[in-house]
């Protein structure tokens, strides 16, 4: 149970009062936690800068880290990069590039990288988060850690190296018996071998991931799964079991409450009816999907989703080929309505 804001608020008063460092700076590390379940990011982030000084003013290096790498975290949540890449290297400066902070921080690195589009970089400060961890990181973070780095591999369209990186994520997470997350490592790893055309491989892969995510009632893994198999299908040329597959995906997003995987099927399925001149049929799988997606939690991710793909449709179309199919649908939708 997080701690109350107000109590680690008088916490941190009464060691102010005492005036010893250390009571101080460990009360402004409780205080940062209980601002950041408050919400209140900016706040934390100055508490915990403040709680980095107290440290470092009496030596002790490895608070004194710990508290910049967290502050480096808070920092690239609310999109302040600059700031963040200064904390995580002081930290990483601070604990000589090793042990569990060097790892927190080298991973903040790499994710600051990915969200800057440096793939290459990005997989470089993953790959430095996994040396430093050295034989103390256990399998599943290092499955982690390899996934990311796989991740921003893919970034940087080194997909060979990604599947690499992903074959053995997959090995140390069965090892420790994450069924789960196996799963989707093979999902990712089809993925990566899909965009090398290698597509017996990526069978491999994706009929592995069945089977283990059939067997738990995975739904959220299994539309991925039928994402996969549509991709697979397209890439073959066969638009009968793309549209099957892209179906079943939606049948299983919805099952597992996935609605990214929901919305990427029904474009799929949209944009293989318009492949072949269904206008009608493109047309009713994105309002079919407008109107799910905007029953599922966060409806506003249907508007996201598929506005701009209707107004795609009426340039595409032109605006009065489009309104004709748009007031088609919704007659034959009233007409169900109505049961007639």
């Amino acid at each position: 149970m997080s701690e109350n804001l107000e109590s680690a608020g008088q916490h941190l008063a009464e060691a102010r009062r005492r005036g010893v460092d250390v009571e101080v700076a460990e009360a402004l590390a409780r205080y940062a936690n209980a601002l950041v379940q408050a919400g209140r990011i900016s706040d934390a982030r100055a508490a915990l800068d403040e709680a980095t000084g107290v440290h470092a003013a009496r030596g002790a290096a490895d608070d004194d880290a710990r508290c910049a790498q967290l502050a480096g975290t808070l920092c690239r949540f609310q999109g302040f990069l600059d700031e963040a890449v200064e904390r995580e290297l002081h930290a990483l400066e601070r604990v000589r590039s090793r042990g569990p902070i060097a790892v927190s921080a080298y991973t903040e690195l790499g994710e600051i990288d990915m969200a800057r589009g440096h793939g290459q970089q990005a997989a470089a400060q993953f790959a430095a988060a996994v040396q430093a961890g050295g034989s103390d990181l256990h399998g599943p973070k290092r499955a982690e850690l390899l996934r990311k780095r796989a991740k921003a591999l893919a970034i940087a369209q080194q997909y060979g190296e990604a599947c690499t990186e992903l074959e053995t994520a997959c090995g140390l997470l069965l090892e420790a018996g994450d069924r789960e997350n196996a799963a989707r490592t093979l999902i990712e790893h089809a993925t990566a071998l899909q965009h090398m055309r290698d597509l017996a491989a990526a069978d491999d892969r994706i009929n592995r991931a069945w089977q283990l995510a059939e067997p738990d009632g995975d739904h959220a893994a299994l539309a991925e799964i039928h994402l996969l198999l549509a991709t697979q299908a397209l890439l073959r040329h066969d638009g009968d079991a793309a549209r099957e597959a892209a179906r079943a995906a939606r049948t299983e997003a919805l099952a597992g409450c996935a609605p990214a995987s929901y919305i990427a099927a029904t474009h799929t399925l949209a944009q293989l009816a318009e492949s072949v001149g269904d206008r009608p049929g493109a047309y009713e799988a994105i309002a079919t999907g407008w109107a799910t997606v905007a029953g599922l939690p966060h409806p506003s991710l249907a508007k996201t989703a598929f506005e701009p793909v209707l107004r795609a449709m009426r340039e595409r179309w032109g605006a009065e080929a489009f309104d004709q199919v748009k007031r088609n649908y919704e007659d034959a939708r009233r007409k169900v309505m109505s049961g007639g």
